[in-house]
């Protein structure tokens, strides 16, 4: 697919305003970056107009999945649902952000097992200072997590075998 992708619902297990990234700029075999803006109507937003920046664990999970959702797209594939399983390590580095912020998820897969699903994916979410630019350079890191996730390669047969 040509980057910039504006239109994310083919690509994620999410609907409506569950999805939190507005726009893929760039991915690989094992990295993607995304944008996140926010609006006055974003999903999350506390009564001051603020996000709190625990959501910052769904927007760096939302980007694995669009990753994975981008894959499968190329592949001719629906996306899969995947589980966020934890992380081992989450830094969050303030405790909100304004209502107007565009903030740039990377996600980096670390390690990958595409026979049994799992895999652990190291993930910066910044502050973007200059709407519109995503060069991270001169951005503000408000968060990063090394997020593991599981997604079975026969996800009918495995929530079978849970409620078996």
């Amino acid at each position: 697919m040509q980057t910039p992708i504006r239109h994310l619902a083919p690509l994620l297990p999410h609907a409506g305003s569950m999805i939190l990234l507005d726009e893929i700029v760039a991915y690989s075999d094992s990295q993607l970056q995304a944008l996140a803006r926010i609006g006055p109507d974003h999903l999350f937003l506390d009564e001051n107009g603020q996000l709190p920046m625990w959501c910052a664990i769904e927007i760096m999970a939302q980007g694995v999945a669009a990753l994975a959702g981008c894959h499968a797209h190329d592949a001719g594939q629906p996306p899969k649902l995947g589980f966020l399983l934890g992380s081992r390590q989450i830094d969050i580095l303030r405790p909100t952000v304004a209502q107007g912020s565009l903030l740039c998820v990377q996600v980096e897969a670390s390690t990958r097992d595409e026979a049994s699903g799992f895999g652990v994916f190291d993930c910066r979410l910044s502050l973007l200072h200059e709407p519109g630019d995503a060069n991270t350079d001169s951005a503000e890191t408000v968060a990063t997590a090394r997020l593991s996730v599981f997604s079975p390669p026969d996800i009918e047969h495995y929530l079978q075998e849970q409620i078996a």
